[in-house]
């Protein structure tokens, strides 16, 4: 099976999301000298929020949650280094989306991941998005397509 982010357009379709520059900081690595294997997680969430904050989502009409997440990890990440950490909704369903991101220092692919969430009413049960947001989501993926 091959992996997501070797498929063929999705390298062009999450660098088109947006973009979180990050300094890895010494505190986010373990005694071997290379990034703990949670960090990724907490990059992806503020890359998830300005991504959420760049297509207009807001909480007046409920929340999301975090229902999967995953992390291939390809290369050694190190103290200090600098990398890009990409976000992108690549698909939207009627409750949920998935977004996919991908950490790069340069062009090297350093570990790349996918969250699905799902979109909960303020009394917590899935709802299905707005049309105005369900189509923002969409043309902000749709953005990504060359």
């Amino acid at each position: 099976m091959t992996k997501y982010f070797r498929e063929a357009d999705w390298e062009t379709r999450v660098r088109a999301g947006v973009a979180l520059d990050v300094k890895v900081r010494f505190s986010e690595c373990d005694p071997y000298g290379h990034m703990n294997n949670t960090i990724p997680f907490i990059y992806f969430e503020d890359a998830r929020i300005e991504l959420l904050e760049a297509t207009g989502f807001s909480l007046k009409d409920g929340f999301v949650v975090v229902a999967d997440a995953q992390c291939d990890y390809v290369r050694q990440v190190m103290p200090r280094q600098s990398i890009v950490v990409y976000a992108n909704v690549l698909t939207v369903g009627n409750t949920s989306c998935d977004i996919h991101y991908g950490a790069y220092d340069g062009d090297q692919l350093m570990f790349a991941g996918r969250t699905s969430l799902v979109h909960l009413s303020k009394s917590g049960r899935p709802t299905e998005w707005t049309p105005e947001y369900k189509n923002r989501l969409q043309n902000f993926s749709e953005s990504a397509i060359i």
